[in-house]
């Protein structure tokens, strides 16, 4: 079974991607890679250092030998978001693709409108490119 997690760079979404994969799923993870922009922006880190998404697909693979399969774009983007549904046709999605409420949408009126967009407006794509293309689908 083919699975895309979106959001897939986050804590979340890595811990799911990786467990999918190791339970024999044909894994794709789809991620936007902003909140490390945003991150920097704001001038905070991890406590913890994360690699690159890069860094750690490749790191599985040589420790496991199975692959995952990766799409760097924002699924604000109902193009993209349609491009790479039809390229990887999952069986399967974890929506885990969206901007966490705080501190970045606390910050002003631009930055509370930009979380909004990014998470009602990537969900309804997401809900509508399943809907015109994988019906069958699961959510």
């Amino acid at each position: 079974m083919k699975v895309l997690v979106i959001g897939g760079d986050g804590y979340c979404g890595w811990a799911t991607a990786l467990h999918l994969s190791n339970r024999g799923y044909e894994v794709g993870i789809l991620d936007s890679l902003v909140r490390r922009h945003w991150d920097a922006k704001l001038g905070v880190d991890t406590l913890t250092p994360i690699a690159s998404i890069h860094h750690r697909i490749q790191r599985w693979q040589d420790l496991t030998g199975k692959s995952i399969d990766l799409f760097v774009g924002d699924i604000t983007d109902y193009d993209f978001l349609g491009k790479t549904m039809r390229q990887f046709e999952p069986e399967a999605v974890v929506h885990f693709g969206e901007q966490r409420s705080a501190p970045y949408s606390m910050i002003d009126r631009e930055h509370a409108v930009m979380t909004q967009v990014n998470n009602v407006v990537g969900t309804l794509n997401l809900l509508y490119s399943m809907k015109e293309d994988f019906p069958d689908c699961h959510w």
